[in-house]
């Protein structure tokens, strides 16, 4: 039976059983205007979430690592909000769907009418099916496409272990590419999976039951029984072994990262000690880290019980763990209490920022808080000179953009220092019992910049009047630009203060470089120091450096990056040497886009980086691709 033929007995049979049921029958799919993006509340969601809402769904997924695609079926279950709505709007892009069975109380299958809507590019189809009255499930089979954006499919070649790899990343809205959903972080929910997978392989998920050893099936079940939003939803298949580093803590990884990873981490049940202290009871049951292959695109990914993390803060001396204390600190921030739409980023980031700091500060001392602070301030103040004045507020209009575009610095480190300004105006006791009550009020919750604009006035404006107004708030929150009263909590570090005078007299010839206290300094300190030279050296100056401090062969990726932004500016040969193998073997964001934009501004290297990404890009995921050719010009 053709997909005509089909659609068209579904819907007669839809349209019979309704009448039958003494229900009024819903309208034809075919009718009516083109479903538009943006009904509901959030302008990246086809979903009508205020009609009908996903409250559970159940995953049953076989994957085929050589055809790169997850092919099975997905049951939903549904709070219908508006009982006499007969529509469901899902969110999909590159999905085959199959088969929709509208599933009866009594369990049995009931075909319906479906069909997709026009193609809005990276957001995808809308996923329109007939609800007849009284279903409350649906099961939908699908497969996905072997070019999903949100999963990314590694062969044995471009592996540690030898072996296929494949992980998702789902945020800001690639959940959709994997599953048909509510894919809008306004919409919570409970779900369970099975999933197969080869027998040599392990599968684990954002989700309780992972298992410490593979098994000998190739089958893992897993449950989610805290609601969470699509882009949370996470899954990962590899060759994977588990080492413990607390009765709740653990790290997954590659075989040959395994121990590295486990001596880099030993600190990670302390970790979620202490942010239990600061802001109470960690409610995801574990927390694990998943090291995934240099390819992934971020530095980690907050999915709740198992967040994902970048091999290039694997230092060997813990000196990047802020990447680690700021995925955990979203367990709380962002995980617990999520942003309804992607305009609100700065609630999950903001809020996560300064919970990283404190959570460092608690770790490695008020130093290194103050020398992390200043790095992300006078990165922001950058970033603020150069982007356009819609995006340099909190609160940001994206409805005509890709939500993607939400991730920069603003909500980040912004949000971090209004969080901070908060904080100075009440005192830090004060401002931490309102967070505990704050995380407590909106568990599990999604709200909008409004919503927590209302409980600060509630809860901590009113009863500290004369410390903070709402009219400062909303300057934050709605005004372009870093507000007059932020410079308050400008930070400074005297050990930067050092570090800018060593390096003052260097280049004045007032030192020589086996002068320079570098060898004492911290990572911090020499990514401030390296910061300050920029478009300051020349190749002839590099290489002494090199000499001194054998920077090309830094195993710490943040230093390395720099150096590597500096060999492009000074055209320094041993540096671009390193670039090369750099951006074939690394496909971290943070580091390739702005590499390959530095190339393609040089006045000699956008022909050559064109070249080097073309034999890097199979090895990239698609957002590094996406990024990447963005700054290529491409």
């Amino acid at each position: 039976m053709n997909a005509t033929i089909r659609a068209a007995a579904a819907l007669l049979l839809t349209l019979l059983l309704a009448a039958c049921s003494g229900d009024e029958p819903p309208a034809p799919l075919t009718a009516g205007p083109e479903h538009r993006v943006g009904t509901g509340s959030d302008p990246h969601s086809f979903a009508e979430y205020e009609k009908v809402r996903i409250r559970h769904l159940s995953l049953d997924l076989d994957a085929d690592m050589s055809a790169r695609i997850l092919t099975g079926h997905v049951v939903l279950e549904l709070d219908r909000v508006e009982p006499g709505f007969q529509r469901l709007v899902l969110d999909s892009r590159d999905l085959n769907i199959r088969d929709v069975n509208a599933i009866r109380p009594d369990g049995e299958y009931l075909p319906v009418s479906w069909r997709f809507g026009a193609d809005h590019g990276h957001l995808g189809r809308p996923l329109v099916i007939v609800l007849p009255a009284g279903i409350e499930q649906l099961r939908i089979d699908y497969t996905t496409s072997p070019e999903a954006f949100g999963l990314q499919w590694l062969d044995g070649e471009q592996t540690s272990s030898g072996r296929p790899f494949m992980f998702s990343q789902s945020q800001p809205h690639y959940a959709r590419t994997w599953v048909p959903l509510q894919d809008t972080p306004a919409v919570r929910y409970t779900f369970d999976a099975t999933v197969r997978g080869p027998r040599e392989l392990m599968v684990v998920m954002g989700a309780a039951g992972n298992e410490f050893e593979r098994n000998d099936t190739g089958e893992y079940r897993f449950e989610m029984p805290e609601p969470i939003p699509s882009y949370l939803m996470a899954i990962a298949i590899g060759d994977l072994v588990f080492a413990e580093t607390g009765p709740r803590t653990g790290i997954y990884a590659e075989p040959p990262w395994i121990e590295a990873a486990a001596g880099e981490f030993d600190v990670l049940e302390e970790m979620v000690e202490i942010g239990e202290n600061l802001y109470g009871e960690y409610r995801w049951g574990r927390y694990d880290l998943l090291v995934l292959p240099p390819s992934f695109p971020f530095g980690g990914m907050e999915n709740p019980r198992l967040s994902y993390i970048t091999p290039t803060i694997i230092a060997g001396d813990g000196s990047l763990l802020a990447l680690v204390a700021h995925e955990l600190a979203h367990s709380w921030s962002g995980n617990l209490v999520t942003n309804a739409a992607w305009r609100d980023l700065w609630l999950n980031e903001g809020f996560t920022v300064h919970f990283e700091a404190r959570i460092m500060e608690e770790l490695y001392g008020q130093e290194v808080r103050d020398q992390l602070a200043k790095l992300s301030w006078d990165g922001l103040m950058d970033t603020l000179d150069a982007i356009d004045a819609r995006d340099r507020q909190l609160v940001r209009d994206l409805s005509d953009r890709d939500p993607e575009q939400a991730f920069m610095r603003v909500p980040y480190d912004m949000g971090r220092f209004f969080i901070d300004w908060i904080e100075h105006r009440v005192g830090r006791d004060v401002f931490d019992e309102f967070l505990r009550g704050y995380f407590d009020h909106f568990a599990f919750q999604s709200i909008t910049s409004e919503d927590f604009r209302a409980y600060l006035e509630q809860h901590l404006v009113v009863p500290n009047r004369g410390r903070l107004t709402m009219a400062e708030v909303d300057q934050w929150l709605y005004e372009p630009g870093m507000p007059e009263i932020a410079f308050e909590i400008r930070p400074e570090s005297d050990a930067f203060v050092a570090v800018d005078d060593w390096r003052e007299r260097w280049q004045s010839g007032e030192v020589d470089l086996d002068d320079l206290p570098a060898d004492a300094w911290s990572v911090y300190q020499w990514l401030h120091f390296l910061s300050g030279l920029e478009g300051r050296l020349d190749a002839e100056t590099m290489e002494a450096m090199d000499e001194r401090f054998d920077l090309v062969a830094q195993q710490n990726h943040e230093i390395l990056f720099l150096w590597l932004l500096r060999s492009i500016e000074a055209e320094y040969a041993p540096g671009i040497e390193r670039l090369e193998t750099f951006l074939l073997e690394v496909g971290r964001n943070k580091f390739t886009r702005p590499l390959y934009a530095a190339l393609a501004e040089s006045a000699w290297g956008r022909d050559w980086g064109i070249e080097v990404y073309e034999r890097a890009r199979p090895g990239y995921h698609p957002l590094t691709r996406q990024a990447s050719e963005r700054a290529l010009g491409l």
